[in-house]
């Protein structure tokens, strides 16, 4: 794996263009890119993985300790044709009402330790940031999340601050909910509650 130093983000960098890039944009074909490359792209290294495409552009999967790991591609809100990637593991074993990133980034913070933005403002353009998304993934994204798929990491985690709350509960019932003997049940309300899709038990890795 690369030294997150070493490895290059390709995109615009920023969340918002200047007036006069805005008005050069061709929105359009901006949004048509941003499909084209989430699907060929995106989509299928998400899918070799095990995830499961949920609402429009997030991705989740259940890993063996009952989280679910999540990812989102969220779109600058006032049209500069910009996206972050957004990522986080939540203990789908404890009742659980919304998605929260308590314990999780965003990919492009975690990599060079600021905020990025890839852009997709033209083909060209989208192209190259969803293949760099998709590389960032496999080099950073996957590892992190194989690390919290193991018990024992995700136990000391918890552990490092008792005091700390994830979802609005403290850390120490998050512990005791992950050796209940009701786990599956709660999941399976969870799921239903999320509106997940259904056949995420049968992703698990």
């Amino acid at each position: 794996m690369k030294k997150k130093d070493q490895f290059v983000l390709v995109g615009n960098g920023k969340v918002f263009r200047d007036e006069k890039d805005m008005m050069l944009l061709d929105r359009e074909q901006a949004d048509n890119a941003f499909k084209k490359y989430k699907k060929e792209v995106l989509d299928v290294i998400m899918a070799e993985h095990g995830f499961l495409k949920w609402k429009t552009k997030a991705y989740v999967r259940l890993n063996p300790i009952g989280l679910l790991e999540y990812m989102d591609l969220q779109k600058e809100r006032y049209g500069s044709k910009t996206f972050c990637v957004n990522f986080a593991v939540m203990p789908l074993y404890a009742p659980l009402d919304y998605i929260d990133m308590g314990l999780g980034n965003r990919l492009g913070h975690y990599i060079s330790g600021k905020d990025f933005w890839w852009d997709y403002a033209d083909d060209e353009t989208a192209k190259a940031s969803f293949v760099n998304v998709a590389e960032a993934v496999k080099l950073y994204l996957l590892p992190w999340l194989e690390h919290f798929s193991d018990e024992e990491n995700y136990r000391q985690r918890l552990l490092q601050d008792q005091s700390k709350s994830f979802i609005g509960y403290p850390n120490q019932a998050w512990l005791e909910a992950l050796d209940s003997q009701e786990k599956e049940a709660v999941m399976e309300e969870n799921i239903s509650r999320l509106k997940l899709p259904g056949k995420i038990l049968t992703k698990i890795k």
